[in-house]
């Protein structure tokens, strides 16, 4: 069963199967991702566990998501 190549969203180059497999959701190659400093950014969103207004230190926890960057074109 043959797949057919996904192409680098950058460059046209074919993507690795090794990076396809690690990163499914990967639209660049290696060098272009390395070129772009990444292709995600990671935001942290700190959890808020305790009420409006009360004094009492109360640690949550944080959540984090992946954002996509914009994919410039290549020079």
């Amino acid at each position: 069963m043959a797949t057919e190549p996904v192409r680098c969203a950058r460059c046209g180059e074919e993507i690795p199967a090794e990076r396809r497999e690690v990163l499914p959701d990967t639209r660049v190659c290696v060098g272009c991702s390395r070129d772009m400093g990444g292709e995600f950014r990671v935001v942290v969103i700190p959890e808020r566990t305790s009420k409006d207004g009360s004094l009492k230190k109360n640690y949550g926890g944080y959540t984090t998501r992946k954002v996509r960057k914009p994919i410039p074109p290549k020079e």
